[in-house]
């Protein structure tokens, strides 16, 4: 699941399953920030008069079906109602502009930046239209139905993968009609197109182009209940065993009670006002959407807060956690303000995520504390950033060249170069999951062979890639020609010049720069970045530039995210109730009101 997103580089080049689910030609991906809800005949039964209008439709791309049921309100605000994404978990996104008169159906998801427009037939029971969201336009028709239908299914395999930083539950569906697809249940993400092959041997074969993998399996026993077999993605080959599952239908989906709990997101009323902002930057094409924080007494101190890699909303919303508006609530009780904001192209941001490299988020973010050093009631008030994984990299970049920046917090900052992040991520991640040592030196090799061919060539050749492979793998490369084909295979689907700009981008060159007073900290237990080969960088590189107004902090048993966690797992963040630790949280307020204290003068 390579998308970039909610923390950094979320799984590992080359080695975890669908690792290639990210936003490309012909997928359209709808964000994370959504909601599950159960099964509507649930709240039909309490309240007969809220059954909603029900439509129906299949948006196909190349690669992959979505399965929608759209909900428009019989009573209330007949301009609104809601999207279900059947092949997204069953998650569902508010719609708005709903327009259905004069022969038209048309509405937006503003959530997404998608639309639909349509035309109806004369009985207002069918529509054909095209749904557009981020530059893309596919035909999508919609049917007017009593009920969601359900698809006749043949043959339902069932099983579970082992992919390294977490067990993922995957699916393979054959249908009556001969349509094949597979299902991440796990990652809520379904609908991907498979052909299927059966073999002389009698093997069979399921090919998901969608994410680049390949499954092939024999039935273990004469009944066809049991496929043992691989599944190869990029370098990678795991077992998979395969179950037929017995009077099989549809996969169940998740409902609105086995959603975790997220007790620290914050609840209305609030003793401090929010501002809904709009923040022009250098490109006029692109105006970022975010919350101003203001405490409702004097304030203190603002600060800009920088979100992780990957197209992350305000909140930074992961897994229904919120860790930015938990940090924005209990920074404004604390009388410090904070503005946070949609990264370009999500949510209410324009622009196009997917072009945009860490020195081009650099600009969106340093365009963002301009504006909030601006704001009138914040002129004698110390204004600095706080940055969270990658934001860690572009708050030192920002304060580097702009004397206004006062103070920054480093959330779990590299304070090496990307190459150096991904590859001490692997071994963490893997020996946390209990991996033998030998298999962690080949696969840390293999990354190591992609990530450089990736950094110093953006159009590597066959003949490269077989030198670079014999050199570093000698006597190791059995199959040299399938290999080469392997990583040409990885190194197209992962590189892009957000990637290529990661790996050379040395956070020390800016931190040997700084002259602000810098809170770094981060989790004992992250597997993301390692808090003994960054921490101990971000200060010998500090104190060597003369820097010595530093605070370095590392808390016992915390993640990533920092969340209080068994091992530090991505796969524990779903789980884990906690949004953000208040030890860590406390000491963010209490430092930046010092240095508030220390620069009260006005600026």
């Amino acid at each position: 699941m390579y998308m970039r997103s909610d923390f950094l580089i979320q799984v590992f080049i080359g080695l975890v399953l669908l690792s290639c689910l990210s936003p490309r030609s012909g997928q359209i991906t709808i964000p994370q920030r959504t909601h599950n809800v159960a099964d509507p005949a649930d709240s039909d039964e309490q309240n007969p008069k809220a059954q909603p209008e029900l439509w129906f439709g299949v948006l196909k791309t190349p690669i992959r079906v979505f399965r929608f049921v759209i909900e428009f309100n019989k009573d209330g605000d007949e301009s609104a109602g809601e999207l279900r994404s059947l092949d997204e978990g069953s998650r569902t996104f508010p719609l708005t502009k709903v327009r259905r008169d004069d022969g038209k159906l048309s509405f937006t998801l503003p959530l997404t930046d998608a639309a639909y427009e349509s035309s109806l037939n004369d009985q207002g029971t069918q529509a054909e239209g095209k749904w557009t969201q981020r530059g893309q336009q596919l035909p999508l028709s919609l049917r007017k139905v009593d009920s969601i239908p359900t698809r006749k299914v043949k043959n339902l395999y069932t099983g579970t993968l082992n992919a390294i930083v977490q067990k993922l539950d995957v699916a393979f569906i054959e249908l009556e009609s001969g349509e094949v697809y597979f299902d991440s249940v796990t990652q809520h993400a379904g609908g991907f197109l498979v052909t299927k092959q059966v073999k002389n041997s009698g093997a069979i074969l399921f090919r998901v182009p969608g994410v680049q993998g390949v499954f092939e399996g024999q039935y273990s026993n004469r009944n066809k209940a049991q496929l043992h077999g691989k599944w190869t993605q990029g370098l990678v080959t795991l077992d998979l065993e395969l179950s037929k599952q017995p009077n099989s239908s549809e996969l169940p989906t998740p409902t609105a009670s086995t959603k975790p709990q997220r007790p620290q997101t914050p609840k209305a009323p609030f003793p401090y006002t929010t501002e809904q902002v709009k923040i022009p930057t250098s490109n006029p094409s692109i105006t970022l959407a975010g919350t101003l924080c203001l405490p409702a007494g004097k304030v203190h101190a603002a600060i800009v807060l920088v979100s992780g890699s990957g197209p992350q909303d305000r909140d930074e919303t992961i897994f229904d956690h919120k860790p930015f508006l938990v940090i924005a609530d209990h920074f404004a009780r604390q009388g410090i303000a904070t503005i946070r904001y949609d990264d370009r192209g999500v949510a209410q941001s324009t622009g196009d995520f997917s072009e945009a490299t860490t020195l081009d988020l650099a600009s969106d973010a340093e365009a963002v504390f301009e504006f909030l050093a601006a704001r009138s009631e914040l002129a004698e008030t110390a204004v600095g950033i706080c940055g969270h994984s990658e934001g860690g990299i572009i708050a030192p970049m920002i304060a580097a060249r702009n004397t206004r920046v006062q103070f920054i917090i480093l959330m779990a900052a590299p304070g090496v170069d990307g190459r150096q992040i991904i590859l001490s991520q692997g071994p963490l991640l893997m020996r946390a999951q209990g991996l033998p040592e030998h298999q962690i030196a080949a696969q840390t090799k293999t990354q190591e062979i992609i990530l450089t061919i990736i950094r110093d060539h953006e159009y590597p050749s066959k003949e490269l890639i077989a030198r670079q492979l014999q050199f570093a793998l000698g006597d190791d490369t059995q199959d040299l020609a399938g290999t080469v084909k392997q990583t040409q295979s990885a190194i197209a689907e992962q590189a892009s010049p957000w990637l290529r700009t990661f790996l050379k981008l040395d956070p020390k060159k800016a931190l040997m720069e700084l002259k602000c007073p810098v809170l770094a900290i981060n989790g004992t237990k992250d597997l993301q970045v390692d808090p003994v080969l960054n921490l101990s960088t971000i200060r010998d590189t500090l104190q060597a530039a003369g820097n010595h107004d530093i605070e370095i902090n590392v808390y016992p048993g915390l993640n990533h995210l920092f969340q209080a966690c068994n091992t530090g797992l991505p796969a524990e963040y779903r789980t884990i109730e906690e949004t953000f630790n208040l030890v860590p949280l406390e000491r963010m307020s209490s430092w930046t009101l010092k240095q508030a204290r220390k620069r009260s003068t006005p600026r």
